[in-house]
């Protein structure tokens, strides 16, 4: 019976749901609690890697899964893989391209609005009895007419740039390859060099892959380039900013706000000064787990194994890297 290993810990609930996609004629182990020791233990045993979570599937990993077949990714992130001990092994990466884009979408345009009307400090002070209708109204921000700039147009990119359209706004991107004309038009973006976006944008938007080149890439000049009304939004990689620049950039009030689903460090570790900073809101990285988008991506990834496993690798459902 081929095994498949998750190489995550998850809780009764989410756990429930992976366990319901399960092919029949699979065994699925996953890790107990969250550590490389473990997940070392358990990879001789496995036949197939799902990989969910931030331990790196690294050359030590990858030396130790000697019947590894296949490695499938729940999402498209592939900043945690050894690519190439893994090329060295022909062991084959399929990811789940544009599995959870709607869902992080979603949640990119929530934590635009959240930080422009102040949604949780908003929330908190009605629920603590406060009613500063005025006070409060007027230190908040409508989307409508404002410049949005999307550093990545991707799958989720583009996704955001739709849902955009409903609040009349002007839409920049950058990406390193630009975008057809008709791609363009359908998506009514304009293409504009990064250091210009920068400085024209009311917010930033951050939608491209963790690398060696995208690491750090809005650090402290970056940021002193921006308005000072402006706010930075990132559900990609946390890595993408200089985390420490952008906390004096919000201490000083020199960017307005910014809403964050993704860390330097994950979890967020319990000292940091965003933590109690009024002008951000902060999510655990659930941008892309929704119920919907969980289940689905569940959903798909096991059914990719079950393919490869009966030798259908023409028509496996998701992209091979």
């Amino acid at each position: 019976m081929p095994i498949i290993l998750l190489t995550n810990h998850y809780s009764k609930g989410p756990l429930s749901i992976v366990e319901k996609e399960l092919p029949e004629g699979f065994e699925l182990v996953s890790l107990d609690k969250v550590c490389k020791e473990e997940l070392i233990e358990k990879a001789g045993m496995a036949d197939y890697f799902i990989v969910s979570g931030r331990i790196p599937i690294d050359r030590e990993v990858i030396d130790a899964a000697v019947n590894l077949k296949m490695i499938q990714r729940t999402g498209v992130g592939i900043d945690t893989l050894d690519l190439a001990a893994l090329r060295e092994k022909d062991i084959p990466v399929y990811v789940n391209k544009g599995i959870n884009s709607i869902s992080v979408a979603e949640h990119t345009i929530m934590l635009i609005l959240s930080v422009l009307r102040r949604l949780p400090y908003a929330d908190s002070s009605v629920k603590k009895g406060d009613w500063a209708k005025q006070e409060l109204g007027i230190q908040c921000n409508e989307l409508n007419n404002k410049t949005v700039g999307l550093v990545g147009i991707g799958n989720i990119g583009a996704a955001v740039a739709k849902m955009l359209s409903a609040f009349e706004v002007k839409i920049l991107y950058y990406k390193p390859v630009r975008l057809s004309e008709c791609e363009e038009r359908e998506l009514n973006v304009q293409y504009c060099p990064i250091e210009k976006l920068l400085k024209e944008v009311d917010i930033l938007s951050l939608h491209c892959p963790l690398t060696s080149e995208t690491k750090g890439m809005i650090g402290g000049k970056e940021i002193a380039s921006m308005k000072s009304s402006s706010i930075i939004i990132n559900t990609s990689r946390g890595q993408l900013i200089d985390e420490e620049a952008l906390i004096n950039a919000l201490q000083s009030g020199y960017i307005k706000g910014a809403g964050l689903d993704t860390y330097s460090n994950e979890p967020i570790p319990t000292n940091s000064p965003l933590l109690i900073l009024e002008n951000v809101v902060l999510t655990p990285h659930i941008g892309g787990v929704t119920y919907e988008a969980f289940q689905r991506m569940w959903r798909e990834a096991m059914q990719n194994i079950k393919l490869f496993e009966e030798g259908k690798t023409d028509i496996l459902i998701k992209h091979r890297l």
